[in-house]
């Protein structure tokens, strides 16, 4: 069976964002697997594939990292699941994976980013302050003041995603797909790391949200 080296925070919870990415492929796919927790701490877990960062896809006869690489390794290994439609739906794939991870992300952390110590415990609160403190030079809670802005900031940037939902019911069309699962681990990361409205209630794009999430939530 696969297995998926997963970032844990406390009480095991899951909040990766490319990690949730790989998970939602694998559970819409129908693709066995069973995952691993690594805390930020836990290097020697992962010291096997002399990578510091999940997710990592262990398999029979080697492994696999970065969340982008493993969806197309399971494209090439799972060709009966037809991971991307065509060609088409992977460059849009590929889009989505790089603008969220540098676009999006940047945005959602400077909202929860004074949060997260919430979710971590022991060693890992020390390790997340320490080297992301380092990151944005200065404390965790320099965006604080910056929360609503940041908000209004990233749902005007999602509004092309928001029409594709309004128009298709799912950014793949009208089921879900490798488009919205690569979507769906920003989300995630705000809503189980943070007590933030970061969408209404009646945004479709929180709709199309709470409908993943049922779809996730057999590993969750």
């Amino acid at each position: 069976m696969l297995k998926l080296y997963d970032l844990s925070g406390k009480n095991d919870l899951r909040f990766s964002p490319p990690c949730w990415n790989v998970k939602l492929c694998l559970i819409q796919n129908n693709i066995k697997f069973m995952t691993i927790p690594v805390r930020f701490t836990d290097k020697d877990k992962i010291a096997f594939s002399k990578q510091k960062l999940v997710p990592i896809l262990d398999y029979k006869d080697g492994f696999v990292y970065d969340s982008w690489n493993i969806i197309n390794w399971l494209d090439e290994n799972y060709p009966q699941k037809k991971i991307f439609l065509n060609n088409s739906s992977k460059n849009f794939s590929y889009f989505l994976y790089l603008w969220t991870s540098r676009q999006l992300l940047p945005i959602l952390f400077k909202i929860i980013a004074h949060e997260i110590p919430n979710v971590l415990e022991e060693d890992d609160i020390y390790y997340y302050i320490k080297t992301r403190e380092e990151r944005i030079n200065g404390p965790i809670t320099k965006f604080v003041p910056l929360i609503s802005s940041s908000i209004e900031e990233f749902r005007k940037l999602i509004d092309p995603i928001r029409k594709i939902i309004i128009n298709n019911g799912y950014i793949s069309g009208k089921k879900p797909g490798i488009e919205d699962c690569i979507f769906f681990g920003n989300l995630k990361w705000v809503d189980v790391c943070s007590s933030c409205n970061l969408l209404d209630d009646e945004d479709p794009v929180y709709k199309w949200y709470k409908n993943l999430l049922k779809i996730s939530k057999s590993t969750d």
